[in-house]
């Protein structure tokens, strides 16, 4: 299994990259007031730190029908990818490893669908959850909103490796009614089969940001109710306690039953 999923690693690793690369050099984002950030009973005003977030991070084997292993923030790709259409930028820069704006701290998993019979056979994808300071989440997912609306009809952008890329459609679609509000939208490559799904919830200040694509069953790709419900689950119940860890979780809370392997520490 671990020789299996190391590989549907490296694919999603490979997949981000084509997809949508590191963080672009988008301006500033829209300032959201107050009342708008913060007018949440979620909303604590505390900012979760890296070792915090761990956890609110799924187990290996946590949700059944899946394997979830760590991976470093890079994941998503390298560089400062470019667009000269600036009403999409939040779209490109949302799943680089430089976000903007930026979350004072994120951890990242990976995903592949692990086992026979389940639905999303071929499924592969990220997760990754972040904590932001003041409006920074809110303001983030008001750009992308506006940014899935305003970018239907597509866009192109250089990656930060200096390929060119251009995606022919972004469609908005249905989020989940979980958290304080959430944005989800399919992209489509113009050079790919597979499209590329994002759904992204907030919890208060943070962020939890899925991307999905499949190899098997590019038209058939989904981001697992499952899994957005139970990430979204952990990391409101952390950002609600009244006391919150300041310590990561020891190393024996992340060893996966029935002999799983345990994701690697991201640096």
């Amino acid at each position: 299994m671990k020789a299996k999923v190391a590989a549907s690693v490296a694919a999603v690793a490979v997949l981000s990259a084509l997809a949508l690369t590191a963080g672009c050099t988008a301006g500033a984002p829209d300032r959201v007031d107050d009342k708008e950030a913060n007018g949440n009973r979620r909303d604590t005003g505390r900012v979760l730190s890296t070792d915090q977030l761990r956890h609110a991070e799924l187990g290996p084997r946590e949700v059944p029908g899946f394997q979830i292993e760590r991976a470093s923030i890079g994941t998503a790709g390298h560089g400062r990818p470019r667009t000269d259409s600036a009403p999409c930028r939040p779209l490109v820069a949302l799943l680089g490893s430089r976000p903007q704006p930026a979350p004072a701290a994120s951890v990242v998993n990976t995903f592949a669908k692990a086992g026979d019979g389940h639905h999303f056979d071929g499924l592969l994808g990220t997760i990754r959850v972040s904590a932001y300071d003041r409006d920074g989440a809110a303001a983030t997912l008001k750009q992308l909103r506006v940014a899935a609306a305003a970018c239907a009809d597509g866009f192109g952008m250089t990656t930060g490796e200096g390929e060119q890329q251009t995606f022919k459609a972004v469609q908005t679609l249905e989020p989940p009614s979980l958290g304080d509000e959430a944005v989800a939208y399919r992209l489509a490559n113009a050079a790919e089969k597979a499209p590329s799904l994002v759904t992204v919830v907030r919890t208060g200040s943070n962020l939890s940001l899925f991307f999905a694509t499949s190899l098997s069953d590019p038209e058939g790709v989904e981001i697992p109710r499952e899994l957005v419900e139970a990430q979204v689950g952990k990391i409101e119940k952390l950002a609600n306690a009244e006391r919150v860890p300041t310590a990561p979780p020891s190393p024996s809370t992340l060893v996966a039953p029935e002999g799983g392997e345990a994701g690697d520490s991201v640096e």
